[in-house]
């Protein structure tokens, strides 16, 4: 009787194991696709940096 239940036991971690992995594989999926939409986003766009201050300078002088 000791066999059967370390046997299922081992089989309980197996399949615990896999579906533990299975997770981490779709989480690290989603995590780098949503990175590569990102990035072109970023790239389709080129926003510079300056430009962005730029514009929001010429906002605050307009206001003021």
């Amino acid at each position: 009787m000791g066999s059967f239940t370390s046997m299922v036991s081992r089989k309980n971690a197996t399949a615990i194991n896999f579906a533990r992995c299975h997770a981490q594989s779709r989480v690290s999926i989603g995590f780098s696709s949503n990175v590569l939409k990102i990035q072109n986003i970023g790239y389709s766009r080129r926003i510079r940096p300056w430009e962005v201050i730029r514009t929001r300078f010429h906002e605050k002088t307009q206001w003021s």
